[in-house]
């Protein structure tokens, strides 16, 4: 019975409101499907495509939300190392949106040169659903190159880079690279780290390319490469800023010949720390004070040094000079260097820093880690330029 005040009245509410409560929340499941489009997207902004690929399988409207072109601009696929046949499926999502596209294959993998991880279909997929795609990079595939040439490549790619790649069935009488000019006439960034096929007669393919702006070969063998160079450097790279030789194998009478290119304002040297001598084929892969003064300055203001070998000053040192002399017909402006990396060579001395002290004059930062350089002559540098970065910074303890 009821009490006419009505406190019974508002008890019974009381418990009604309550087992209401509970009913609504053992019924109500949160779950992904519940949240609406506009908070998914933010989500699956932050997913990996292998999980967007995923989450696409589970459901057509998740499959319409994974579709976005915000999604899929920027596609690295290289934290996973994926089958030929998932990496197509990823490539499905692929839009007019789509900027960059990074890939891993499986090098690493006993007898992997036998199953190329990179096909005519991949490219011609990339080609049609990207059609703006601006960045390629292959990493650790196997590629044959009889059945992938390079005009298979998208003609909108600005930077390409095939990474630590097996090259297989490379042909013998030309460079893979041959007409790159036409093939791929906006490439502007090249990188071919670690490629142990990579031919020094390559040179002479991708210097032809007038948009190619930086080239990176860390880790190619680019010994007996002075023909190419040379001729590369003096009728070729009419825009090329940035050059990457780290870990090449590279020597002296390569490195001078780069002094020709006017454009190039960063160079990227390193030996390793037995870089010096390769015994083994008597060939002299060290770079020294002798290629590095031809830089910053034509003959007389610095494109001279005294001969005293190698590593400056020695046991036979004599008052003679060497002097470099223009390769070629014409007149070419030597290069404006602002980054010099000359890391890990013993015969980079001091003469290397008093030279980029006074005829280097667009200089911003110099390495010279690992090499022969005292601290009073990097001491030095910095007292004269001190608007140049150097490493290592030594600090005067004065």
């Amino acid at each position: 019975m009821l009490e006419r005040d009505g406190t019974g009245n508002a008890a019974f509410k009381k418990v009604k409101l309550e087992e209401n409560s509970k009913e609504l929340r053992y019924s109500f499941k949160p779950g992904l499907l519940t949240l609406s489009d506009d908070v998914l997207l933010i989500i699956f902004f932050h997913l990996d495509p292998i999980d967007l690929l995923s989450l696409s399988e589970c459901s057509q409207r998740l499959a319409n939300i994974c579709c976005d072109k915000t999604l899929w601009e920027r596609v690295d696929l290289r934290p996973h190392r994926m089958s030929h046949n998932t990496i197509m499926k990823c490539l499905q999502f692929l839009q007019a949106s789509t900027k960059f596209l990074a890939t891993q294959g499986f090098t690493s993998r006993k007898n992997s040169v036998y199953n190329p991880t990179i096909s005519k279909s991949f490219l011609k997929t990339v080609s049609r659903n990207a059609p703006n795609l601006k960045t390629l990079i292959l990493e650790n595939h196997i590629i044959d190159s009889s059945k992938l040439i390079l005009e298979d490549f998208p003609a909108s790619l600005e930077h390409l880079g095939i990474r630590n790649c097996v090259m297989t069935n490379l042909p013998g009488d030309r460079s893979y690279f041959l007409k790159l000019n036409k093939t791929l006439p906006k490439l502007k960034i090249l990188d071919l780290t670690g490629n142990d096929w990579f031919p020094p007669h390559s040179l002479l393919a991708l210097s032809k390319s007038p948009s190619l702006e930086e080239l990176i070969l860390t880790g190619c063998d680019v010994r007996d490469a002075l023909p190419y160079a040379s001729l590369a450097a003096n009728f070729g790279f009419s825009s090329l800023k940035a050059l990457d030789l780290r870990n090449t194998n590279i020597s002296d009478i390569e490195v001078t010949c780069f002094n020709r290119m006017s454009t190039l304002r960063h160079l990227y040297l390193c030996g390793s720390d037995n870089n010096q001598i390769d015994e083994s084929l008597n060939i002299d892969t060290s770079v020294t004070d002798y290629s590095i003064v031809t830089f910053g300055g034509g003959p007389g203001d610095g494109a001279r040094m005294a001969a005293h070998g190698f590593g400056g000053a020695g046991p036979n040192a004599v008052g003679a000079e060497v002097i470099i002399l223009q390769v070629g017909s014409f007149q070419r402006t030597p290069c404006k260097l602002e980054t010099l990396v000359i890391r890990n060579y013993p015969g980079i001395t001091d003469l290397t820093l008093k030279h980029a002290a006074s005829f280097m004059k667009s200089l911003k930062f110099i390495d010279v880690t690992g090499s022969g350089c005292s601290e009073a002559g990097i001491l030095d540098f910095k007292n004269a330029r001190p608007e140049v970065r150097i490493q290592p910074d030594i600090i005067s303890k004065v």
